[in-house]
């Protein structure tokens, strides 16, 4: 719906009056006063219906009822053009996080098609030529074991061959000794048969020669025995050898065979899973060219949807790019930096970072400050009571400096003096200190009706100040030189004991001397930044979990930001004057592109940066404003 229809939709509706809400004792009061008031008011607003019935309504009450409408219909454009960015976005980010998905997928599914395609290709080039060369090596060595096994098969019958010849010799020698053996016993027993001692002797004689011989012939007999019975002995051994190696060799021949037997069921197994393992990729492969055709076509719509509403944002808010608010992550811990207090517009700015915070967070937070006020916590609290939000947490250095378990109880009194005259300012309620010859002596200021200031004079001139906090107790005093520039600042823990002394030169701070409980001296720096550092080692900020929130040109952010590395996905950046200054602005955010989260000032910031900007940015209006008014586009204003 462009603008102008919107606009025309909203003119053609009454819109009803809003009233703002009275405060509780408001409404106690009017609690009251309805009872007695209702019948009078009745009465009067008729009367004054009447009245209004009868008068004539000039151009100039016209106009005004115009500038009414005009107003309020401004405010309706505000909210509904903040609506309207609001729904634009989060439909944007939708898409963006559907798109995301997509693409995640799509990448995995790219993967995973290009995983299978290099597996098929793999797969379709493998073969069997290896386990082939591996088996016909087996073979090889098969058949030659077997024609080593047939040698040693030979070589052993040759050898029983010859092992049964020797054996058959050897028994023919063995016979033949036995033979000569008996031929012995025979001629022994002849010889002993014989009784005649004469025909012995001539027989002995006779059988000498026969005798002899046959002893050369057992020994000749048992040589050839004994040579022939070691060489069958040794014949025996190498059969015995033989066979052991043709076992081993018919161990080996077997185990080849079962070699050759694995390897044919091996390449009949894997000649089967590639069948398998071809069949399965190229069906996975459809179907993932098919997912990712459909993935293709997701991702289009969706990225022509992003184009439509990234097309439509710019169209609509006169934006090349995208500027949406600040997202806040309520799980994280919020701290807002600030060093400095005392003009209006700090305050203002550091009071409507703390309001905006826990507005959209509905949770206190936390306020690290380095600057001194003796009524800090009185401030805030009212300004958080004023706003309606939480009483943030406050984490203040001289709140730390100044504190002790032992204060003391001597309170702030204005003496009472005869010698004095008194005078009181209607406006301010201070109380000016005169002596007899109407020479100023000092002025009393308040705070909350309690004594907040003594300003001590000499010769109409400041020399000295107390500040007391708001238990009465000595805070701080400031020391005058003779040209009314302040020359030191000291300042007292509770207990009334000195913690720190400021000295100045030419206006300017130069040193800072830390005092411990004893009054003496502990450290001396130069520099603020110097005791801030310290203080920040000291309470070491915890950087976890945690969002630092505040102005750039101060001090304690930059310190606390720089000196702990703090991403810049932890911060949020405050810019003020954006739109005087929009150009410095726009060099600033293309110097440091990692600045993505920013707070301004007033909706004008915001329109110029939306004009301006040339990236995404998220940008929130604290609405520090100071005259309240609403900014509308050019369109829309007369």
């Amino acid at each position: 719906m462009k603008f102008l229809d919107m606009l025309r939709k909203i003119d053609e509706k009454s819109e009803p009056t809003k009233t703002v809400p009275d405060s509780p004792e408001n409404d106690q009061k009017n609690t009251k006063s309805e009872v007695n008031s209702d019948t009078s008011t009745t009465e009067v607003a008729k009367d004054n219906e009447n009245k209004d019935e009868k008068l004539p309504v000039s151009v100039h009450d016209k106009r005004i009822k115009i500038e009414e409408q005009m107003n309020d219909l401004s405010h309706q454009y505000a909210q509904l053009r903040n609506d309207l960015k609001t729904n634009l976005f989060t439909e944007k980010d939708d898409f963006e996080a559907k798109k995301e998905t997509l693409d995640n997928y799509l990448k995995t599914l790219k993967r995973d098609e290009k995983e299978s395609t290099e597996k098929l290709a793999d797969t379709k080039a493998q073969n069997d030529d290896a386990a082939k060369e591996h088996l016909a090596v087996v073979n090889a060595d098969r058949k030659e074991l077997e024609q080593k096994l047939n040698d040693l098969q030979d070589q052993l019958k040759k050898l029983n061959s010859e092992i049964d010849t020797k054996t058959t010799h050897l028994k023919s020698l063995q016979t033949k000794l036995a033979q000569n053996e008996q031929s012995e016993t025979d001629m022994s027993t002849s010889i002993k048969e014989e009784k005649d001692l004469q025909k012995m002797l001539v027989l002995m004689e006779k059988q000498k020669q026969s005798i002899n011989t046959l002893y050369d012939q057992r020994k000749d007999l048992k040589e050839q025995i004994n040579s022939s019975q070691e060489n069958i002995a040794t014949l025996n051994s190498q059969a015995d050898e033989l066979n052991t190696n043709i076992s081993d060799v018919n161990k080996q021949i077997t185990e080849l065979q079962q070699k050759a037997q694995d390897i044919n069921d091996q390449m009949k197994s894997d000649h089967n899973y590639r069948i398998e393992t071809i069949a399965g990729l190229e069906r996975h492969i459809q179907s993932l060219g098919e997912e990712h055709k459909k993935i293709d076509g997701e991702l289009s719509e969706v990225n022509e949807n992003i184009a439509y509403i990234s097309k439509y944002i710019k169209d609509v808010f006169h934006s090349a790019y995208l500027v949406r608010d600040v997202y806040l992550d309520k799980d994280k811990e919020y701290y807002v930096a600030a060093d400095d207090f005392d003009s209006d517009s700090s305050q203002n700015d550091l009071f409507g970072m703390i309001n905006y915070l826990e507005s959209k967070l509905q949770k206190p937070v936390t306020l690290v400050s380095t600057f001194y006020n003796n009524h800090l916590h009185e401030i805030i609290d009212q300004k958080a009571k004023d706003q309606h939000i939480a009483i943030p947490n406050v984490v203040n250095l001289f709140d730390q400096l100044q504190s002790s378990s032992n204060p003391t109880d001597k309170k702030v009194a204005i003496p009472e003096n005869t010698e004095w005259v008194t005078r009181t300012d209607v406006e301010s309620k201070d109380t000016f200190i005169y002596d007899q010859k109407q020479t100023l002596l000092m002025t009393v200021e308040y705070f909350t009706k309690k004594i907040n200031r003594i300003n001590y004079y000499k010769n109409d001139q400041i020399v000295k100040t107390n500040i007391y906090n708001s238990d009465g107790q000595l805070s701080a005093t400031q020391n005058f030189n003779k040209t009314k520039e302040l020359s030191e600042e000291n300042f007292y823990r509770t207990d009334g004991s000195i913690v720190l002394t400021v000295i100045f030169d030419k206006k300017k701070a130069v040193s800072y001397q830390l005092f411990d409980k004893n009054g003496l001296l502990e450290q001396d720096f130069n520099e603020k930044s110097e005791l801030i550092t310290w203080w920040l080692k000291s309470i070491s900020p915890n950087t976890q979990n945690a969002v630092f929130v505040g102005n750039n040109s101060d001090l304690l952010y930059q310190l606390i930001i720089n000196s702990n590395s703090i991403s810049s996905d932890d911060t949020i950046l405050l810019l003020q004057d954006v739109s005087q200054k929009i150009d410095d602005v726009i060099a600033l955010l293309d110097k440091k592109p990692e600045l993505s989260d920013l707070f301004v000032q007033t909706e004008d910031d915001l329109h110029a940066i939306e004009n301006k900007t040339n990236r995404d940015i998220s940008v929130s209006v604290i609405n520090t404003s100071s005259d309240g008014t609403l900014s509308l586009p050019e369109s829309l204003k007369i």
